[in-house]
């Protein structure tokens, strides 16, 4: 019995500032100040190579960025042009007709796409493939049989009559994500967008690779202004604008990690 297992590890993607993750409220949402810089953290703790595709306010990005496997990227800036991620807050009416605009303000989005591969199957007996959820495994041609799985790490079966063959494996998707109102005074509302933010250092490089069109992991945070937020007395806590640290005593006037004023 031969038996192939295809790995369970998931690429991730968070939001980070200074390389530290943000608090998740409201198991999407993100609260920054005007003009805050940001990263986007893509972790691929897989074997192989995925690309990342990133949607900012609701529109993907041209181009993905292939990260390797057992890497960690700190992405921020824009794929197509050196500038930095920025936070940009800003108001407007708040109606029905701007509710809908507001929506992708702040999204963002990183679907993960995996490394196409061949693999060699082995015949003449039963072999086992641990598959992901509702995978299908095909083999190529002629056709042999298919396999399908609605459990993740579940092992499925499969039985060959012959003695060796090609097979494509592709990982399969993984789920994760009225009239007008006439009135004499309009109340406004904060929203913000990610926005250029200023030139970025950080270096990019062309690489191509054969990825699968599906998207089988993806991640969606909310960006959004902390006038919005709801604070709560235990969540107020203080850090340094500099590197990021947490200021614990109201009395430090300097930042006892960088030296920063307080």
């Amino acid at each position: 019995m031969y038996t192939t297992n295809l790995t369970t590890l998931q690429p991730e993607a968070y939001i980070t500032v200074k390389k530290n993750r943000l608090k998740l409220y409201e198991e999407k949402n993100h609260y920054l100040k005007d003009k805050s810089k940001f990263e986007i953290e893509l972790f691929n703790p897989t074997s192989q190579k995925v690309l990342a595709k990133i949607s900012l306010n609701g529109k993907q990005m041209a181009s993905g960025i292939i990260i390797a496997a057992g890497e960690r990227v700190y992405l921020e800036r824009f794929l197509d042009s050196p500038e930095k991620f920025q936070f940009n807050t800003f108001e407007v009416d708040d109606v029905k007709e701007t509710k809908k605009a507001r929506a992708t303000n702040g999204l963002v989005s990183v679907s993960f796409h995996r490394e196409q591969f061949n693999g060699l199957l082995f015949g003449n007996g039963t072999s086992t493939v641990t598959t992901y959820p509702n995978h299908t495994l095909t083999i190529g041609t002629p056709y042999i049989g298919n396999v399908t799985c609605n459990a993740q790490g579940i092992s499925s079966t499969y039985t060959s009559n012959v003695s060796s063959h090609n097979a494509l494996f592709n990982n399969a998707s993984v789920t994760t994500v009225a009239g007008p109102n006439i009135r004499t005074a309009i109340d406004t509302v904060e929203t913000g967008r990610v926005a250029e933010g200023g030139k970025s250092k950080q270096k990019l490089q062309k690489a191509n690779g054969k990825f699968n069109d599906y998207t089988t992991e993806t991640f969606v945070y909310q960006l959004l202004p902390e006038s919005l937020k709801v604070v709560n007395i235990g969540d107020i806590r203080a850090y340094c604008d500099e590197c990021g640290v947490r200021i614990r005593k109201s009395s430090w006037k300097y930042c006892p990690t960088c030296g920063n004023t307080l």
